[in-house]
């Protein structure tokens, strides 16, 4: 049977269920978003330090790296979701440009006045790179994958799900619910099995295999793709799945138990991409379908809004902390210093996401067309 059929799954933007708020996703993203910022925290202190405290965490968020693939499949899902059928593909672009960019210029600066701080060289083609956001399709150099503001490396991959979204979601639209499904199925069993495939392709291509699996834009465009196909299901009422509950228990139990036994290269996505997408669907029919959800309230639906802004600034405040201490040679138990990292970087989230984000988003987004005179 042909994937494709006219419009089954495509639900109107009147529909009760396309206009249901994702209250519990948008709690979710700061808990992804926390995820990092301690995987980060904990390897720039196991690099500097020997305590054993440090490498205990760093145990434990190990799998760190794949709430980046949560994102990804997230990002799809929302847009999907959300998406306008009337919509241009200017004004899709435009309002997304407006959603990120004012935020990563403004901690592109902070990035660069640290930097000086800490005495550091400023490479302008490196610079010139993570301002247009081209800095992931470079091969082999991470130097420029994480220079500057090291996290704007995935902002690289966004630009591109942005740019190619308008034209997959027309596409994917006209999928059957078979085609969803197996859209769903075959990007994870890909996704699970890259790592052997990078491999052999890293022989003879000579490409770092964490090229080519976490940091390489079009590979990422899959996780995207399959949260494009998984919105479709749950807006169509045709997902099954597990329950939200569920869905998390296989979360955590893939982030602090598989991603420990497989090889290093299967922490990036393989090990957490099943579980992921399985969590983000159920957590999405939870909000459709009013079940109880620990992340619909309002503290965690507003953590979760400035989780952007806590995801760009965190790595900054980690490596900032650490001169400051470093400099001045104080010594702080871990917790303190955990601590404080992560409350400045909250701090600098609110304050990113209020003045910057919110401000940068209302000014760029709004149309700008003339309204057309009343007619009598």
């Amino acid at each position: 049977m042909s994937l494709i059929t006219p419009t089954t799954t495509e639900v109107s933007s009147k529909s009760p269920v396309a206009r249901v708020r994702l209250d519990s996703l948008t709690g979710l993203r700061w808990y992804a978003a926390l995820l990092v910022a301690c995987f980060h925290f904990a390897y720039e202190e196991a690099s500097t330090g020997t305590s054993l405290n440090v490498f205990r965490l760093k145990e434990v968020v190990y799998a760190g790296p794949s709430a980046v693939s949560f994102f990804f499949i997230l990002s799809g899902f929302v847009l999907a979701w959300s998406a306008r059928p009337r919509d241009t593909v200017t004004g899709f672009w435009r309002r997304r440009f407006a959603r990120i960019y004012p935020s990563h210029l403004a901690t592109f600066a902070v990035a660069v006045l640290t930097m000086v701080w800490m005495g550091k060289a400023l490479d302008p083609r490196i610079g010139l790179v993570n301002l247009s956001l081209t800095q992931s399709w470079i091969p082999n150099r991470k130097d420029w994958w994480f220079g500057f503001n090291g996290v704007s490396w995935s902002l690289s991959c966004e630009f591109l799900f942005y740019l190619t979204f308008p034209f997959v979601v027309k596409v994917i639209r006209r999928f059957s619910t078979r085609g969803l499904w197996a859209t769903v199925v075959l990007g994870n069993l890909c996704v699970v099995l890259a790592p052997l495939a990078a491999s052999h392709i890293a022989k003879a291509s000579g490409w770092d295999p964490k090229f080519m699996l976490y940091i390489f834009p079009p590979v990422r465009l899959l996780e995207f793709v399959i949260g494009i196909a998984v919105a479709l299901l749950v807006k169509s009422g045709s997902w099954r799945g597990p329950g939200l509950t569920a869905g998390l228990a296989l979360s955590v139990f893939a982030v602090l138990g598989p991603s420990h036994l497989l090889p290093f290269d299967y922490h990036w996505a393989a090990d957490t991409v099943i579980p992921y997408t399985l969590t983000i669907a159920a957590a999405a029919r939870a909000d459709v379908r009013g079940e109880p959800s620990p992340f619909r309230n309002r503290i965690n639906v507003y953590l979760g809004e400035a989780s952007f802004a806590f995801y760009l600034v965190h790595e900054i405040v980690i490596f900032s902390v650490d001169h400051f201490l470093t400099t001045h040679h104080f010594t702080i138990p871990l917790t303190l210093h955990l601590g404080l990292v992560l409350s400045i970087s909250f701090i600098g989230a609110v304050l990113l996401h209020e003045f910057v984000e919110k401000p940068g988003v209302k000014l760029l987004s709004s149309s700008r067309r003339k309204p057309r005179p009343a007619t009598t």
